[in-house]
C-alpha cells in the first residue's frame, strides 16, 4: 500500500508539565498510549528532554562516527547478538549500524569510544552519555504509564526497570547508487521491551498500521517514536503487538537515526494481572538474550511467528 506522510498515530505530550502520576491529564497520557500501542504497536512522544544543542551535536558526531574508516567501525563485536557493527550487507547496501553497550555509564561509553579514537574524544563521551540518560527517563516514564493504564501495581514497573539493560545504537543509511533500490532497511519488528527512536531531519521511517497501510514519520527533532517490541508483548500477554517498521530512503543527503533498545537483564513471564480465561497465558518463561541468539537461527527464520516458535504456548491439544 501507498504510504503517505500524516498524523496517523496518536502524539502524546510530554512537554506537559502538569501531566504527573494521579492527575486527570495523565489518566488520560496513558489510556492513549495502551490504545496506540495495542492498536499499532507505536506512539509519538512529544517531548523536549533533549534540548537542540545536545540533539545537534549527537547527529554531528554521528556524522564523524560514521566516516571512520570501515576498519576502524568493524572493531565493535560484542558477545550479545545485534550490539556490535552491522553494515555492507548485499541485501541491505544503504545500511550501517553500531551498538553502545551500558550507555548510561561514562565507562561504557568511554569504552566504545576508545575503539572509534584510541586518543579518547570527552565530546563524543559526555555528549552521548547525556543523551542516552535523557532518552532513558522518557523510556521509564512511558513504561509507567503502560503499567497504570493496565491498574498493574507500580512495584512491578520498578521491578522491570530494575532488570532493564540499554543499548544506544546509531544507524546510517547512504543514499543509493545507480542501479541500487532505496531500501535502506527491511520490514521487522523489534525484540526489544521499547525501542525509542530519534532521526535527524530525514525522512524514510515507515511503520505499518493495523489495517496495513504503510504511513511516513515525523523526523522533527521533538518527535520522538516509541516502539513496542517483542518483549512487551511477551509482557502483555499479547495485548500489544510488536511495530512493524521499514525505512526507505527517498532523500537526497545521508539519514541518520538514533535508537535506544530496552533488554531484560532476567527470564520473566506474562504480567499475572493480563491473564484471564478470555486472555490465557501465550507464553512461556522468556529469556531475553536467548531469544536474540534464537532469531538467527533457522527455526526462527523459517517459522511464521519467531516469538510463538521461541516461547509461544499451544493449547491445541486441549481443544
Amino acid at each position: 500500500m501507498d504510504s503517505h506522510t500524516a498524523y496517523q498515530l496518536p502524539v502524546v505530550n510530554f512537554i506537559n508539565e502538569i501531566m504527573k502520576p494521579g492527575t486527570e491529564t495523565w489518566a488520560s497520557a496513558c489510556q492513549v498510549i495502551r490504545r496506540a500501542l495495542e492498536d499499532h504497536g507505536c506512539f509519538y512522544a512529544l517531548c523536549d528532554k533533549v534540548p537542540m544543542e545536545l540533539y545537534n551535536s549527537v547527529f554531528n558526531l554521528m556524522e564523524e562516527l560514521f566516516h571512520l574508516p570501515l576498519g576502524t567501525k568493524m572493531q565493535k563485536t560484542s558477545d550479545k547478538p545485534y550490539h556490535g557493527y552491522y553494515g555492507q550487507h548485499v541485501q541491505i547496501p544503504l545500511y550501517e549500524s553500531l551498538g553502545i553497550d551500558d550507555p548510561l555509564t561514562m565507562e561504557g561509553v568511554q569504552k566504545f569510544t576508545k575503539l572509534m579514537w584510541p586518543a579518547g574524544y570527552d565530546h563524543f563521551s559526555e555528549a552521548i552519555n547525556l543523551y542516552a540518560k535523557l532518552l532513558v527517563e522518557l523510556d521509564h516514564i512511558t513504561k509507567r504509564m503502560v503499567f497504570d493504564s493496565y491498574g498493574v501495581d507500580q512495584k512491578h514497573c520498578d521491578s522491570i526497570l530494575e532488570s532493564t539493560n540499554y543499548m544506544l545504537r546509531s544507524f546510517k543509511y547512504r543514499l543509493p547508487q545507480k542501479d541500487e533500490n532505496n531500501l535502506g532497511l527491511h520490514a521487522h519488528k523489534d525484540t526489544s521491551f521499547f525501542t525509542i527512536l530519534h532521526q535527524n531531519d530525514v525522512s524514510g521511517l515507515q511503520v505499518k498500521l493495523k489495517n496495513g497501510e504503510w504511513v511516513d514519520t515525523d523526523p522533527s527533532p521533538f518527535m520522538f517514536l516509541i516502539l513496542a517490541g517483542d518483549a512487551f508483548k511477551v509482557w502483555s500477554n499479547d495485548r500489544i503487538c510488536s511495530c512493524e517498521h521499514r525505512v526507505v530512503i527517498n532523500a537526497k543527503k545521508e539519514r541518520y537515526s538514533m535508537g535506544l533498545f530496552s533488554i531484560g537483564s532476567k527470564v520473566y513471564e506474562a504480567q499475572e494481572e493480563l491473564i484471564d480465561e478470555e486472555h490465557p497465558r501465550c507464553y512461556k518463561p522468556f529469556d531475553h538474550y536467548e531469544y536474540l541468539r534464537f532469531i538467527g537461527t533457522k527455526e526462527a527464520l523459517e517459522s511464521e511467528c519467531r516469538l510463538k516458535a521461541y516461547c509461544g504456548i499451544d493449547y491445541g491439544d486441549n481443544k
